[in-house]
């Protein structure tokens, strides 16, 4: 069935009871970035396990890769903030670690160190511990990488290189094993043991080679379609795992969803029609979070423009716009299914019901249009390509040369 935007979707409805979840924080902040944290790795984990069961096919190896690195990233940032708020005893102490360190996990592992005085982990697994956050700022430092299209300094050091999926995996796995160590204080299963021969390192790079993730950017859409398409095919796979309890995949699928609209947005900022968005708001909007104040509102006249104007067709839109100011209302920045509370220690959203079915179908619907908006935008651009070398072709032979 593909699900497109109708009048009847409401974010809000529960449907099913099914697939009902009660979003309910406890209050204790140790507590509740921790349990999101191991929500966020959960979901990491099996699409990192998938990628490596499945090692033949290149969309799970080079897009679904860097899709379940960004959860695994995510999860160690929240565990260490989780450890930070159980050994910070004052309030303002953990709201202004969590704005200096922001999501910089070497910093929030060196604070912990510093002030924790726990000592759950021995000096080789602290060490390697270290060593591993700092080699994960060099390369992602500000939480981004695998999450929109690689900039241009990312591309100048790694382009056209090859990772090698399963010593990054078992590197980010053992480096997630360790903070749970200390979250756990001390207590291990026998396959969490530290093993020393894994070098302290996020980037473990390979000979080109098939079940690699081959870093790459196409300049045609440049770098969109690798991370959309990986997040796309993610949500739907992590929503269908039966063995992920529906509170535990909320939040990720949610930021997941989130984080695609915001790319699909982004795309057609991009887009070669000839009357695109403005050069002006392209050079100021494009890599804004906002939804509906910067992305939409700047691509939503240029979809108008290309449509066919029918009453069907701006019934849509309206809709369409209706359900992203939902979203946009939710969560403007998109951070508050990514994180329990503000820096400020505020819980974002709580004590609410939610139909995770119904959630899935509102949100698969806007992908759903925003990826025919830009399916359609391309083609016309082709057109419109094609027109203008057809005249300029004409031009040139009607030309009398001298």
């Amino acid at each position: 069935m593909y699900i497109w935007p109708s009048s009847d979707m409401d974010f809000w409805k529960i449907e099913n009871k099914g697939t009902e979840v009660v979003v309910k924080w406890s209050g204790n902040n140790f507590l509740d970035y921790k349990r999101l944290a191991y929500q966020f790795y959960g979901c990491g984990y099996k699409i990192l396990e998938e990628v490596i069961n499945d090692r033949l096919n290149n969309v799970k190896s080079d897009m679904w890769f860097l899709t379940g690195i960004f959860l695994i990233r995510h999860s160690l940032e929240l565990g260490l903030k989780s450890l930070l708020c159980r050994v910070l005893s004052r309030k303002k102490d953990i709201q202004d670690t969590f704005k200096k360190c922001g999501h910089d996990v070497a910093l929030l592992l060196k604070k912990y160190d510093e002030v924790g005085h726990e000592n759950f982990l021995n000096s080789e697994e602290k060490s390697w511990l270290s060593k591993y956050c700092i080699s994960l700022e060099d390369v992602d430092r500000k939480s981004d990488i695998f999450r929109f299209p690689f900039d241009d300094e990312f591309l100048l050091k790694y382009r056209n290189k090859f990772l090698d999926n399963m010593q990054v995996t078992n590197n980010l796995l053992q480096a997630f094993s360790l903070v749970k160590r200390c979250l756990e204080m001390g207590v291990i299963t026998e396959e969490e043991k530290f093993d020393n021969t894994l070098r302290s390192e996020f980037f473990i790079f390979t000979s080109p080679s098939s079940g690699n993730c081959y870093l790459w950017q196409s300049i045609s859409d440049v770098g969109f379609y690798v991370k959309i398409r990986g997040y796309t095919e993610a949500i739907d796979f992590i929503y269908q795992v039966k063995d992920i309890p529906n509170e535990d995949k909320l939040y990720p699928l949610m930021f997941m969803f989130r984080n695609t609209i915001e790319l699909y947005l982004k795309i057609l900022f991009y887009s070669r029609v000839e009357k695109g968005v403005s050069q002006k708001a392209f050079k100021s909007k494009r890599k804004s979070h906002r939804i509906k104040k910067d992305l939409w509102k700047n691509v939503k006249n240029m979809i108008v423009n290309y449509s066919d104007v029918s009453d069907e067709e701006l019934k849509t839109m309206k809709l369409v716009e209706k359900m992203l100011s939902e979203i946009d209302r939710l969560d403007k920045k998109g951070d508050k299914f990514r994180y329990p509370t503000s820096y400020s220690l505020e819980y974002y959203f709580d004590n609410r019901t939610l139909d995770l079915s119904n959630i899935y179908i509102y949100l698969k619907a806007i992908v759903n249009f925003l990826e025919g908006c830009d399916s359609e935008l391309d083609a016309i651009a082709d057109i419109e390509q094609e027109i203008k070398n057809e005249y300029e072709s004409d031009m040139y032979s009607n030309t009398e040369w001298y």
